[in-house]
């Protein structure tokens, strides 16, 4: 019955990749892809091997695809041991990178995370094509993996071999196992377009000038990556950037690659130098990753990454260097900050993409120096979230009794003092103040790490202000009462450690009641 219900699903897969009801044609210009037959599991296997261990049990058809294009690939293994493959440490299932090319544990041409030189299709690391698909695959049961190849620039045939192992304890039987992907020559490039309107029911978008039908037997891809014509139609909204290959014919396949979806574009990365850690001198840097104007109010999420670069590189690009992700899984779900602490002497080049995303943005070279300049005194506190807490009932106008307003600062505080004054400004023109002396706010700090939004900060890092009373009105706008958001315009009594004052030229959230 398991084999019977496996050898079901490659079937499925198989119709996915090679889609029935549209007949193949040979490549050429007009860059369709074509996948070959796949390939079936075998009358037996064995079984209650003592230990871990994989039997290959089939797989989908090689490729042949035009540059840049993908293609999805499945392959089964047969759990043929005595234990069971499962999320725990040391028994996690993953195909990995072999044996001839592009050797053990190497990067490959066909695909990967984007780090050690190797393409972006969202693999789950450079030199592992992809993870079990279940929480836990026991003996006798098959577990089908699926990961995304890219065809690379220049024509010719090129292989990926894969081997599975248990990560953390061994690798598991070799059976050869590789992926060939035929890379075809092409007169034809994809047309790059903006959708300026879109019609989901009737399957077409256009870019304001042409139209473009699709359907279920198309191609579509995402941050290159496969994915299905649901997923396409969930991107699909004006803004979106595609790259195409059209063919008119609905006999035809055309592919439509989504390379930029708003809120998900280019974001702005720029770098300061610190000492963030609170050391002597200022060897950390600072990276701000700023959302590009099309995300609005949206919150956006961004993996960094960063790539040591030759001295005197003018420029950072997608090939300035290797980019890698950070140690202890850091830098990556991040809004505003990330603080690279203790940078070794060297020139880098930091990258950001929006998670889920495609579009990179770069900053600019940074040269740590073998000496770093002394740090005259920790840097000065900056805020990175402020947001505004209401209780349930209260209607979003105005600032009232029991609001919290906190703020996550980038390294710990000290209680507020007696003479803290927070002067806030509303769009209409009002500004009124918050002032521990008019017992209108009272004042705090996490004794324990807190979630503000939806990071989770350290202990003594988020103070919070409670409203105790209205806010004194310094000078009325058009509006009676402060009205939400507001802008914090000065601040007194609010210190880190050292006694210095939140900085809020420098601080990147200073607003309350802002869509956060």
């Amino acid at each position: 019955m398991l084999r019977l219900t496996l050898t079901g699903v490659l079937a499925g897969v198989f119709t996915f990749v090679t889609p029935l009801g549209r007949p193949q044609v040979a490549l050429a210009a007009e860059c369709t892809p074509t996948v070959g037959p796949g390939i079936p599991p075998p009358a037996s296997v064995p079984s209650g091997i003592p230990g871990f261990h994989a039997h290959w049990y089939g797989q989908s058809g090689y490729p042949t695809l035009c540059p840049g294009q993908t293609s999805r690939a499945v392959v089964a293994f047969y759990n043929s041991g005595s234990f069971g493959w499962q999320v725990a440490p040391q028994s996690l299932a993953y195909l990995g990178t072999w044996n001839p090319t592009p050797g053990q544990d190497q990067a490959s041409l066909l695909g990967g995370d984007s780090t050690h030189g190797s393409p972006s299709t969202r693999w789950p690391v450079y030199n592992r094509p992809a993870v079990m698909p279940a929480a836990y695959v026991g003996p006798n049961q098959v577990a089908w993996f699926q990961f995304t190849v890219k065809a690379p620039s220049i024509p010719g045939t090129y292989r990926l071999y894969i081997r599975p192992l248990i990560e953390g304890a061994q690798w598991m039987e070799d059976f050869g196992v590789f992926w060939q992907v035929t890379v075809v020559p092409t007169t034809t490039v994809p047309q790059r377009v903006t959708v300026q309107s879109f019609d989901p029911v009737a399957d077409f978008f256009t870019d304001g000038t042409a139209k473009f039908n699709y359907d279920r037997n198309d191609s579509f891809e995402f941050a290159d990556s496969t994915i299905d014509y649901e997923d396409f139609e969930r991107l699909l909204k004006s803004g979106v950037v595609i790259d195409v290959r059209y063919e008119a014919a609905r006999a035809d396949q055309s592919t439509f690659n989504v390379v930029d979806a708003p809120p998900y574009g280019r974001p702005t990365v720029t770098t300061e130098f610190g000492s963030y850690d609170r050391g002597t001198t200022k060897n950390d840097i600072r990276i701000d990753v700023i959302p590009p104007a099309s995300a609005g109010q949206q919150e956006v999420r961004y993996t960094l990454q960063r790539a040591r670069v030759p001295s005197g590189t003018s420029a950072c690009t997608m090939t300035s260097g290797s980019y890698e992700y950070f140690d202890q899984g850091g830098g990556q779900d991040i809004t505003g900050s990330y603080f690279d602490l203790n940078v070794p002497a060297g020139t880098y080049c930091y990258r950001a993409t929006a998670t889920g995303g495609s579009a990179f943005g770069f900053s600019a070279p940074v040269t740590m120096p073998a000496s770093p300049a002394p740090a005259p005194g920790a840097p000065v506190p900056t805020s990175l979230d402020a947001r505004l807490i209401r209780p349930q009932s209260a209607p979003a106008d105005t600032f009232r009794t029991d609001d919290k307003l906190k703020i996550a600062f980038d390294g710990p505080m000290a209680l507020c003092g007696d003479d803290t004054v927070v002067r806030l400004r509303d769009a209409d023109g009002t500004i009124a103040e918050l002032s521990r002396a008019a017992l209108n706010i009272d004042c705090g700090r996490n004794r324990s790490p807190e979630v503000v939004g939806s990071a989770l900060w350290p202990e003594f890092t988020v103070i919070t202000l409670t409203v105790a009373a209205d806010p004194i009105i310094v000078t009325a706008g058009s509006t009676p009462g402060l009205q939400v958001p507001a802008t914090v315009t000065s601040a007194l009594g609010i210190r880190d450690g050292g006694g210095l004052s939140w900085d809020l030229a420098r601080s990147l959230d200073i607003v309350f009641g802002d869509p956060d």
